[in-house]
């Protein structure tokens, strides 16, 4: 489920000030703009993680709908299937799950 623009702006707020707090960033823009910055960056990744989902969902219906070498198609878990296209695909794009 992802997250609202609201909650996203939240924790981009938060991870600003704690950042901030424990000298371990020091601002050379107003927090304001780095706070934004952070809200877009974890949009980003919260649809790039809904784009591979939806990637890995159509491929493993291929893939169970064709059926693998060796296995019956009624023994292929989709589920599984699609979690380890998902891992595939977001190795592929360099994408930490």
């Amino acid at each position: 489920m992802r997250p609202s623009a609201a909650q996203l702006q939240r924790v981009a707020t938060l991870l600003a000030k704690r950042l901030v707090a424990a000298d371990v960033l020091t601002l050379d823009v107003p927090e304001e703009a780095v706070q934004a910055r952070f809200a877009a960056l974890l949009a980003r990744n919260f649809e790039e993680e809904a784009e591979i989902e939806r990637e890995a969902a159509a491929e493993a219906e291929r893939v169970v709908r064709r059926g693998a070498p060796g296995v019956r198609r009624e023994e292929l878990d989709l589920r599984r299937v699609e979690q380890l296209v998902k891992q595939r695909i977001a190795e592929r794009r360099g994408f930490a799950l």
